[in-house]
């Protein structure tokens, strides 16, 4: 893991669209789902199973409780919790989700092969790989993560204004310092509403 010669890459999201998708995807899109599994997990941690039937769709619930009483849930943990700190100071690429294509081709071109000379975008990020899981040497017929996952798509960071409150988005940012306040993170700021003292 130390090794100079290895490249060590993370793909990250602002947790403020981090938290709505992880909602809108597995509370609304998978409501079914979300009630058998994550609501008894919650009671079965002593909280109020009903209320998480009940208050399921809503995103305050789900923020403010869901996320706090299963905080080890990789959909919504805060990602710099998710590698030992003492892992942080050797990851040497940083890539965000909201420039996902972009910033894969970008890390693809930085990997570079030492017997033919030959970038990892070059050998297979350009065509991306085939669906035939059993041929790993078949090309794909699109570049690496340009297409998107129509079964997780959820356009969160467009709908934040529609489910964050200025109360939300302070929790949000107090439930992810950890993200927010990483060193190795540069987030994009989003600041949904003004701050104030009141808020």
């Amino acid at each position: 893991m130390t090794d100079p010669e290895w490249t060590r890459a993370v793909f990250v999201r602002n947790p403020k669209d981090r938290a709505l998708s992880a909602f809108l995807d597995k509370a609304i899109s998978h409501s079914d789902n979300f009630v058998t599994q994550v609501c008894s997990t919650y009671g079965g941690k002593g909280h109020d199973h009903q209320a998480c039937v009940d208050h399921h769709l809503d995103f305050e619930f789900f923020l403010q409780n869901i996320t706090t009483a299963i905080p080890e849930n990789v959909h919504w943990m805060t990602i710099y919790d998710q590698i030992d700190a003492k892992w942080w100071p050797y990851i040497n690429y940083v890539g965000y989700m909201e420039n996902l294509s972009e910033h894969a081709e970008d890390f693809l071109r930085s990997i570079v092969s030492n017997i033919d000379g030959v970038s990892a975008w070059d050998r297979c990020g350009k065509t991306g790989w085939s669906s035939d899981e059993r041929d790993c040497e078949a090309e794909g017929t699109s570049p690496f993560l340009k297409k998107h996952d129509k079964r997780h798509e959820t356009d969160a960071h467009d709908k934040l204004r529609e489910y964050y409150t200025p109360e939300l988005e302070i929790f949000a940012e107090d439930r992810y310092a950890n993200d927010f306040d990483n060193p190795y993170f540069e987030f994009s700021s989003v600041e949904l509403f003004p701050h104030t003292q009141d808020t």
